[in-house]
């Protein structure tokens, strides 16, 4: 598991801030790791409180098809993503990821996750 530098990157755009927001799982992610007490998190612990947002999101099993496919996709996709724009920074020998102050981006999340956790 490896990424780009992120310890240059300035604060995110708004076109950047609402293009991570707009994927589910990326957002269920920064949900995770903007929330953590723990900076850095260990990538299992990210999977596990991803796996079972989505699936009581979703109304769906946890099942370890879909922990797999979450894993996946967080390793080879979103958590490079996070990394390019300097939203995380990781540590693949001890699979860590560490989440870098962004407050704009902070401030988003939190009035995303607050409107889509809490309706219906």
């Amino acid at each position: 598991m490896t990424y780009g530098s992120s310890s240059q990157h300035p604060s995110p755009s708004f076109d950047t801030v609402f293009e991570l927001l707009a994927n589910k799982r990326r957002r269920f992610a920064l949900y995770s790791l903007l929330d953590s007490s723990e900076n850095p998190i260990e990538f299992e612990t990210l999977i596990e409180d991803v796996a079972t947002l989505e699936a009581a999101v979703l109304r769906q099993l946890l099942t370890r098809e879909l922990y797999q496919d979450i894993a996946a996709d967080l390793y080879q996709w979103h958590l490079p993503v996070l990394s390019d724009v300097g939203i995380v920074g990781c540590d693949p020998r001890h699979e860590l990821i560490r989440c870098l102050d962004q407050p704009l981006l902070a401030r988003w999340a939190a009035r995303v996750r607050h409107d889509e956790l809490n309706s219906g």
